[in-house]
């Protein structure tokens, strides 16, 4: 079976685990992985967070947006702009979220774009589902791929609920792999 087609397998999986998390699990869960965040040194080291607004099932990142800029860091959510392809915008407020593709919440095109992430970016990822190498299924457009390409500077994290957290993954060449997994239950530093 090729990587793509057990990657298919795993992402149905695992996003139909999320999706059935109860509700008041979740909201606790969704305070821990904050609290997690939050209270990391790669948080408060960060001057820049660039950052998925939480849509569906995915972990709530309105209150690490609402903390970052309460703190004075510049926060960036993504803008799809085409097929694979994406860029951060920055915002200055959860208001200057709307609908975008797929529903998705994006940055008004108001808001301007932000730069290549450098090291002084911490990016937080979504996902379906990582392994403890940092190996990530996202949803299967390859958009922080692009986004990020082969040699990513900034710091890289995502947020999950543990039930996401899976044995090994298959990974491709141009899979980015995230260093720091937040959930509930641990912050997993990998590779």
């Amino acid at each position: 079976m090729k990587n793509t087609e057990i990657k298919k397998q795993i992402r149905e999986e695992y996003l139909k685990l999320r999706a059935q998390i109860p509700a008041e699990e979740r909201e606790i869960a969704q305070e821990k992985i904050a609290d997690r965040l939050l209270d990391s040194g790669m948080f408060r080291e960060a001057r820049c967070i660039y950052i998925y607004a939480a849509f569906r099932a995915e972990a709530d990142t309105r209150r690490i947006i609402a903390e970052s800029l309460r703190q004075k860091k510049r926060v960036a959510a993504p803008r799809v702009r085409g097929k694979h392809t994406m860029d951060f915008y920055f915002i200055k407020s959860m208001a200057d979220l709307r609908p975008g593709f797929l529903g998705i919440p994006e940055p008004g095109p108001w808001c301007p774009k932000a730069p290549h992430p450098g090291p002084d970016v911490l990016m937080v990822m979504p996902g379906a589902a990582f392994d403890r190498e940092g190996t990530r299924i996202g949803y299967g457009c390859g958009y922080y791929d692009v986004y990020l390409g082969p040699d990513p500077e900034c710091s890289l994290a995502a947020l999950a609920f543990s039930s996401q957290i899976t044995g090994s993954i298959p990974a491709d060449a141009q899979d980015v792999r995230v260093r720091y997994i937040f959930t509930e239950k641990e912050l997993i530093t990998c590779f």
